[in-house]
Order: structure tokens, then C-alpha cells, then sequence
């Protein structure tokens, strides 16, 4: 199984895992995908007026040169201790800095072959003729 094809099993799993499990994955996740979590010092020069006006008065039109930098100052900063669940994905992802991208693929494969064990599959139905399968890899 590679990482992709894990990825995508998680979102196959007959019964849901706990919240401990789901952020462990989350966390590992990111890492994988987008490396070290940038910290909120790194984005405090891209919030500047011109973003904050962009944010309210253009929120779905925002051009493309700007979209990277939007994303940034929006996006990457750590969560509010008001918003729980959102800073608990952060915390999962910081757990993971330092990790490279094979350590944390290779880490992923391993929790979500056990998570499949653990959890089992759903059964998948293609829609054009009701034929039943699951893939194995």
C-alpha cells in the first residue's frame, strides 16, 4: 500500500475512529503533504491593509496574485484557545515538525493498515451496475 492509496482508505473505514486517532492521522497528514507548520510570527508581514480589505469585501474574488498570500495570513495561523478543535489539529500537526515527507508517509501506511485491521472497510457499490467490491492492494 502506498501513501495515497492510504489516504484514501481512511475514508473508507466501516466505523468511525476515536478523535485521538483521527488527529494523530491529521497531524501526520499535513506533515506529509505540506511539511513544518508555519508559525504565526512567519505571516505577520503578509497581513496588511490591502488583505484585511481584501478578506471583507472580496472573500470570493480574490485574484490570483494575492490568493497565495490571502491563504497565508487566513489560513495559517494558530487557532484562538476558543476554537478547541481547530487548535487540537494544530497541536497534532506541530507534533510532527522536524519529521521528513518518507517518515511521515511511511508512518501514515503503518497506522492506516492497523486502522483497517481495527476498523475493517466499507463495502463500495459502483453506481452504473450495483456491482459489489473492495479493492485490495
Amino acid at each position: 500500500m502506498n501513501f495515497d492509496i492510504a489516504a484514501e482508505e481512511m475514508r473508507r473505514l466501516d466505523s468511525e475512529p476515536n478523535e485521538d486517532e483521527k488527529l494523530k492521522l491529521y497531524g501526520i497528514y499535513k506533515q506529509a503533504i505540506h511539511g513544518d507548520i508555519p508559525s504565526t510570527e512567519d505571516y505577520r508581514s503578509f497581513i496588511s491593509p490591502s488583505i484585511i480589505a481584501l478578506l471583507i469585501y472580496s472573500r470570493s474574488n480574490i485574484a490570483t496574485t494575492n490568493s497565495v498570500t490571502f491563504r497565508k495570513a487566513y489560513y495559517d495561523t494558530k487557532p484562538s484557545n476558543t476554537d478547541q478543535w481547530n487548535l487540537r489539529k494544530y497541536n497534532a500537526w506541530i507534533k510532527n515538525k522536524g519529521k521528513d515527507r518518507q517518515q511521515c508517509e511511511k508512518e501514515y501506511i503503518q497506522i492506516a493498515e492497523e486502522m483497517i485491521k481495527k476498523y475493517g472497510r466499507k463495502i463500495v457499490r459502483c453506481k452504473w451496475n450495483s456491482e459489489v467490491w473492495t479493492v485490495d492492494y
